[in-house]
């Protein structure tokens, strides 16, 4: 259980991965506009672009700010967290 603390609570990596998740996030977010919005299609890339932006956000932060970092990793967990609880129980919603 040492694990998830280390890895929640570290320090951030640094501006290139931040750029990299909010590359990523910008990405999915585009793609779900095109699949999920104009084409009516599934809405999983809204999940996910929410999720790696809050990843990038917390890895762009200067190193001394390691507690915000957690909590927005924390966030980016829960958004992918509520993502399955959805699709668990209302799959037709985000599957299209």
């Amino acid at each position: 259980m040492e694990i998830l603390p280390q890895m929640l609570f570290r320090e951030p990596d640094g501006r290139r991965k931040g750029l990299l998740f909010s590359l990523l996030s910008f990405i999915c977010i585009l793609a779900w506009a095109n699949f999920g919005v104009v084409l009516d299609g599934p809405h999983f890339f809204l999940f996910l672009g929410v999720a790696l932006a809050f990843s990038g956000f917390a890895e762009s932060l200067p190193s001394d700010r390691g507690h915000s970092a957690a909590v927005l990793r924390i966030l980016a967990v829960g958004v992918l967290l509520v993502f399955v609880v959805l699709l668990a129980s209302v799959p037709e919603l985000l599957l299209g």
